[in-house]
């Protein structure tokens, strides 16, 4: 009955199947199925949140440790011009 079916969708195809028409056939699996894609949902949303908090925060950090580093860099240049003035 399933033979080409079986074969062209393999075992996993024919799960998949079989549970979307559960789900369609199933008032339970329905409400079930509803409330964990929101679930899923509310979870990549949330990850998603994380992420982009976590992304400002770096660039924070990066464009302090660049402002820092600008300091340093033009502090060591004005050293090194006072040193090469005081030598000749």
């Amino acid at each position: 009955m399933f033979g080409r079916l079986g074969q062209a969708l393999g075992p996993w195809g024919l799960l998949a199947v079989g549970v979307v028409v559960g789900v369609a056939a199933s008032p339970p699996l329905r409400k079930g199925a509803r409330r964990l894609a929101v679930l899923a949902t509310r979870g990549v949303l949330s990850i998603a949140d994380e992420a982009k908090k976590l992304t400002e925060d770096i660039k924070k950090v990066a464009g302090e440790a660049k402002g820092e580093l600008d300091k340093l860099v033009e502090e060591a240049r004005t050293v090194g011009t006072e040193g090469t003035a005081q030598a000749e």
